[in-house]
């Protein structure tokens, strides 16, 4: 029973960890922290999100994917497993898929245990119906980093 009511608080700890800071203009960003590629092109407008202005962090935020079906992943049986190295092992449940031109916000990036399309980085992304884990490489962005979203 102990390791059972142990095993919910850390994976409790493990959500709330990846929570945005009070002081949204204090967050971290991989723009900050990662230099540009030299020669990189941005992508344009992020795409448009219900509720949002074009001043919401979230918006910054706002991604797509060039992909179809893309698998959005976690853990149920251990949420610490998942989050702290994301992959189709460590996260083996289904939460939903996404698809080009459906709007999902990334709510952090991190290099995750294993590399999809030679791209290490797994993202968090939150969607009106589901939220979950996701290999970054089916991001519609042209580099491996996202910019303005925060390292989990």
């Amino acid at each position: 029973m102990r390791k059972a009511v142990l095993g919910v608080l850390m994976a409790l700890a493990a959500v709330f960890a990846m929570a945005p800071s009070a002081d949204a203009g204090h967050m971290q960003t991989a723009a900050a922290t990662v230099p540009a590629t030299p020669g990189t092109v941005t992508s344009g407008p992020r795409p448009a999100i219900a509720g949002k202005s074009e001043g919401d962090v979230s918006v910054k935020r706002a991604f797509t994917t060039w992909a179809t079906n893309v698998n959005v992943r976690h853990n149920n049986a251990s949420l610490t497993t998942c989050g702290m190295s994301p992959s189709t092992a460590n996260c083996p449940n289904i939460r939903g898929q996404v698809n080009p031109g459906a709007s999902f916000e990334v709510w952090c990036q991190k290099i995750g245990s294993q590399t999809v399309g030679s791209n290490p980085y797994w993202v968090y992304i939150i969607t009106p119906n589901f939220d979950g884990w996701m290999a970054s490489y089916y991001i519609d962005y042209p580099d491996n980093v996202l910019p303005d979203t925060r390292f989990c």
